[in-house]
C-alpha cells in the first residue's frame, strides 16, 4: 500500500492526523534509496533471490560465485532496520507541532545515526556471537542504544501510547532479573526482542505483501476494483457507500493501518457518498468500517495474521481458510446496515452519466488477474511471500497491456497473458514442452506485427515478449515452479521500468513511473508495522525472559473465577483499550500473548477445544483464543474514545467526531458480536471440521445463515427502520431476540424469523393503526 498521504488536521496547534516531514531533494533522495535497499535487501537476500538467480546462471553455463553471498536471519532483520531507522529520524519529526515539520534538525541526524549504526553493528558482530554466544561490554552498549532508538522511532511514528507500554515492561523486566544487564541485551537484542517473531514475520511475510499492494496502488488495480464497484452500485439507492463496503472486502489490506486505508481510499469514497445524499457522519463512518474490515478479509488479510500464522504454527493458507466466514458475516453486517440507512434516509441512484460504462469494466475485469493468481497460490501452499512477487509479474503484465493509449489487439494480448499465467504453474515435468508453446506464442505475436494485424511493435509487445520469452527460457532449463514465479516476479519489475523508460508515450512514461514510486512506497509503507512489530518483539522477549508468559493466564482466570464468559469479556474490553493507541498488529501480538492463554488454558480440556485442528498439533482451544483477540485488536480503530479511523473518516467528510464513531461502532456490530458467536460454534473456522459429512456441511450453512439473520435483526433494530419507521417497543423486540440469537439455538431464530416475517407483512399496516 502507498505512503499514507500528507494531510493536515490542527487541533490546539497539534497535529491530530498523523503525516511526515517534506523533505529538500538531497535528503528525500536519501529517504527513496534507504525505501529502495530495503525492497533489494528483502528480495535478495531474505527471499533468496540470489540463490534462484545463482541456479539460473549455473544452468546456462555460468558459475557466479558471489550470488551464493549467505547471512543470517537476524542480520538480515538488522539491516532492514537500519534502514527503518534512516526513514524515520528523516520523515518523522520528534514532535507533532507544524514547526518541527519544516525542516530536519540536528539531534534527528544524531539519533538517526546512532540508531543506523546499533542496527550495523548486530550486522557485523551476529556471526561471532553465534559462534561463542558471549557478549562483552561493547555488545551490552550498543545493544541498549538499539533499543532506545527503537522506542524513541516507534514513539515518532505511532505515538506515545505502545512506547510507554514497552518502557513499562522493560523496566520491569530488568527489575526481574536483577538488573543483568548482559541478558537484558542478550534477550532483546541478540535473541529475541527486538528482532523475536513479530519483526522476522515481517521480514519474511508482510513485507511482501506490502510490496505486492504498493504495486496495485500505483499500477492502478486498486483504482479499478473502486470504480467497477461504483460503477456497479451507484446507481442503486445508497450506491457509493455500499461500493465503498465491496471495494474495501475485495481489496483487504496488508498495511496493518486502517488510518492508512481511509486515508487514501477514503478521499475518493466519502465526498461521493456525501454527494449521494448520506450526511457527513455517516458517510465518514461507513469509510473506516469498510477499511478496518479488510484485515479480517482473505486472501491477504493484515499483518497481524501472518503473525498469527507464525504463533500458531499454521500454514497461512489454513489461516485465510479459517478467516473466509467470519469475514463474509462482517461485510454482510456492514452491507445490511448501510442498506437499511439508505432507505431510512430515502436516498436515490446516482445519475448513471457519473460512472464509466459497465461494458469498459467488463472488458477490463482480466485487471483482477494478479487477485485471482495470489488467492489462488496461497490455496496451493505455496509461500506466502513467494505468492505474493509471482502475482505481482502478472500485475504489472496486465497493467500494461490495459493501457488503451498504447495500440495492440486486447483480447489477443489477454489471452496471451491468460495463458502464459497459466504455463507459468504448470509443473516442470512438462517444462519443454511448455516452452515450445510460449516460444510459439511469442513467434505468432511477432509475425502479427509484422503483418500489422492488431499487433504493433511497441510497449504492449515488447513487455509480453519479454514475459513470453522469459518464462520460456526458464521452463526450457528445467527450473522449479516456485523459482519462476519468484523471478518473473521480480524481472516483471525490471521489464517494466526497462520498457517504461523507452517509452515515449505518457502511459508508457506513467508506467516506468508507477513502477520505481511503488518501490519507493513500499519501503516508506513498511515503516509503521515494522517498527510496531519490533516494539511488540520487546515485550514479548520481557514476557519470556521473566517467565510470565503463562504467569499472566493464570493470574487472569483467577480474576474472573474461571468464568468464561468474564474472561471473554474482559479480554474484549482489554484489546479494545489497549487499541487506543497501539497499532493493530502490535494490539493482537500483545493480547495474544497475554490473554489469549488464559483463554486457552480455561477451555482446553472442554470439547471440542480439546481437539487438534484437523492434520496439525495446535488444539482448536489455542486457535479460536487467538481468533477472538484478533478480531477486538482491529476492531479498537473505529472504537470511541480514540477510534483513530473514525477520525480519519470524520475529518475527510467534515463531520463531527463522535456522532461518525458512535455510528463507526454501530455498522461494525457483526465484528464486535461474531468474535463470541464464532468462538462457541468453532466449526465456523472451517479448518476444525474433521469430516465433511453432509450433517456438518448443513450444520456450519445454518451457523452461517443464522449469524447474518441475527445481524439483520439487530441492525433493524439499531437503525429503527424496516419499510417505515418503527416504533420502540418493537425496535426493542427485535433488538431482544437479535441478541438472543447469538447463541444461535434454533427456537430463538425460529422466534426471530417470526418476528421479522410480521414485522415485514404487518409492520406498515401496525404503524398506521397504531397513528
Amino acid at each position: 500500500m502507498a505512503e499514507e498521504p500528507s494531510i493536515d488536521v490542527v487541533e490546539m496547534e497539534e497535529v491530530v492526523i498523523e503525516r511526515t516531514r517534506t523533505l529538500p531533494p538531497r535528503l528525500e533522495l536519501v529517504v527513496k534509496v534507504a525505501a529502495v535497499l530495503i525492497g533489494l535487501y528483502e528480495i535478495l537476500f531474505i527471499f533468496n533471490f540470489n540463490y534462484t538467480l545463482y541456479d539460473l546462471f549455473q544452468r546456462l553455463g555460468l558459475e557466479l560465485e558471489f550470488l551464493r553471498i549467505t547471512f543470517q536471519p537476524k542480520q538480515g532483520e538488522a539491516f532492514v532496520m537500519a534502514m527503518l531507522m534512516v526513514i524515520t529520524f528523516l520523515l518523522y519529526p520528534i514532535r507533532k507541532r507544524e514547526k518541527y515539520f519544516r525542516k530536519v534538525f540536528s539531534y534527528d541526524y544524531v539519533m538517526g545515526a546512532v540508531g543506523v549504526v546499533s542496527m550495523l553493528y548486530l550486522f557485523a558482530v551476529y556471526e561471532r556471537y553465534i559462534l561463542t554466544s558471549s557478549l562483552n561490554q561493547t555488545d551490552v552498549i550498543f545493544g541498549l542504544l538499539a533499543i532506545i532508538m527503537v522506542i524513541e522511532a516507534t514513539r515518532r511514528v505511532l505515538g506515545w501510547v505502545l512506547p510507554m507500554i514497552v518502557v513499562l515492561f522493560l523496566l520491569y523486566g530488568i527489575y526481574a532479573i536483577n538488573y543483568d544487564w548482559t541478558r537484558f541485551v542478550q534477550q532483546l537484542y541478540f535473541d529475541e526482542g527486538i528482532f523475536g517473531i513479530p519483526f522476522f514475520v515481517m521480514t519474511i511475510y508482510v513485507f511482501a505483501f506490502i510490496f505486492f499492494g504498493a504495486f496495485l496502488l500505483r499500477i492502478g488495480v486498486s483504482d479499478y476494483i473502486t470504480e467497477f464497484m461504483i460503477s456497479l452500485f451507484g446507481k442503486r439507492p445508497g450506491g457509493p457507500a455500499k461500493s465503498a463496503v465491496i471495494s474495501s472486502a475485495l481489496m483487504g489490506t496488508v498495511s496493518g493501518s486502517s488510518v492508512a486505508n481511509v486515508l487514501t481510499t477514503g478521499t475518493f469514497t466519502i465526498p461521493l457518498m456525501k454527494k449521494a445524499g448520506y450526511p457527513p457522519e455517516i458517510a465518514g463512518a461507513v469509510e473506516p468500517v469498510a477499511s478496518t474490515g479488510g484485515q479480517l478479509m482473505p486472501p491477504i488479510m493484515g499483518a497481524a495474521a501472518f503473525i498469527m500464522a507464525e504463533f500458531l504454527n499454521l500454514p497461512y493458507n489454513k489461516i485465510i481458510i479459517a478467516a473466509v466466514l467470519p469475514a463474509l458475516v462482517y461485510y454482510g453486517g456492514v452491507y445490511l446496515f448501510i442498506d437499511l440507512e439508505t432507505k431510512r434516509l430515502g436516498l436515490k441512484g446516482m445519475a448513471a452519466e457519473a460512472f464509466k460504462t459497465m461494458a469498459y469494466f467488463l472488458r477490463k475485469l482480466y485487471i483482477l488477474l494478479p487477485i485471482v493468481v495470489i488467492t489462488v497460490a496461497l490455496v496451493w501452499g505455496i509461500a506466502p511471500q513467494i505468492a505474493a512477487i509471482s502475482s505481482l509479474g502478472v500485475a504489472i503484465w496486465v497493467a500494461w497491456i490495459s493501457r488503451d493509449e498504447i495500440y495492440g489487439n486486447e483480447k489477443l494480448y489477454v489471452a496471451v497473458a491468460l495463458l502464459g499465467t497459466l504455463l507459468m504453474f504448470l509443473s516442470k515435468d512438462v517444462g519443454k514442452q511448455t516452452s515450445m508453446v510460449l516460444l510459439a506464442m511469442f513467434l505468432l505475436l511477432a509475425a502479427l506485427g509484422v503483418m500489422k494485424k492488431g499487433v504493433a511493435f511497441n510497449e504492449k509487445f515488447y513487455i509480453t515478449s519479454l514475459f513470453l520469452l522469459f518464462i520460456a527460457l526458464t521452463k526450457y532449463i528445467g527450473m522449479g515452479k516456485e523459482q519462476i514465479v519468484l523471478m518473473t516476479g521480480v524481472f516483471g519489475i525490471v521489464f517494466s521500468i526497462l520498457v517504461g523508460y523507452r517509452s515515449a508515450l505518457d502511459s508508457g512514461k506513467m508506467m516506468y513511473r508507477a513502477t520505481y514510486e511503488a518501490m519507493i512506497d513500499a519501503g516508506k509503507t513498511s515503516v509503521s508495522v515494522m517498527l510496531a512489530a519490533a516494539s511488540a518483539g520487546l515485550i514479548q522477549g520481557v514476557l519470556t525472559m521473566t517467565g510470565e508468559l503463562t504467569n499472566i493466564g493464570y493470574r487472569l482466570i483467577s480474576l474472573t473465577h474461571g468464568n468464561l464468559w468474564l474472561l471473554l469479556l474482559l479480554t474484549m474490553v482489554f484489546s479494545l483499550i489497549l487499541g487506543m493507541g497501539v497499532p493493530t498488529t502490535a494490539n493482537y501480538i500483545i493480547t495474544s500473548l497475554v490473554a489469549a492463554p488464559a483463554i486457552y488454558m480455561l477451555v482446553r480440556n472442554i470439547e471440542p477445544y480439546n481437539q487438534p485442528v484437523p492434520g496439525y498439533t495446535v488444539l482448536i482451544a489455542m486457535l479460536a483464543a487467538h481468533f477472538f483477540v484478533f478480531y477486538f485488536g482491529i476492531l479498537a480503530d473505529v472504537t470511541p474514545p480514540v477510534a483513530l479511523a473514525s477520525y480519519a473518516g470524520s475529518a475527510i467528510a467534515g463531520g463531527d467526531f463522535w456522532k461518525t464513531a458512535m455510528n463507526a461502532v454501530k455498522y461494525a456490530l457483526a465484528g464486535y458480536i461474531g468474535p463470541y458467536i464464532y468462538f462457541t460454534h468453532p466449526e465456523m473456522f472451517l479448518i476444525t471440521v474433521s469430516e465433511w459429512t453432509p450433517a456438518m456441511i448443513i450444520r456450519v450453512l445454518y451457523y452461517l445463515l443464522a449469524t447474518l439473520f441475527v445481524m439483520y435483526l439487530l441492525a433493524i433494530a439499531l437503525t429503527g427502520f424496516y419499510s417505515t419507521k418503527l416504533k420502540s417497543w418493537m425496535r426493542g423486540v427485535i433488538g431482544v431476540l437479535g441478541l438472543a440469537g447469538v447463541t444461535l439455538n434454533p427456537i430463538v431464530i425460529g422466534a426471530g424469523v417470526v418476528a421479522w416475517l410480521g414485522l415485514k407483512f404487518y409492520g406498515a399496516r401496525f404503524e398506521k393503526s397504531a397513528s
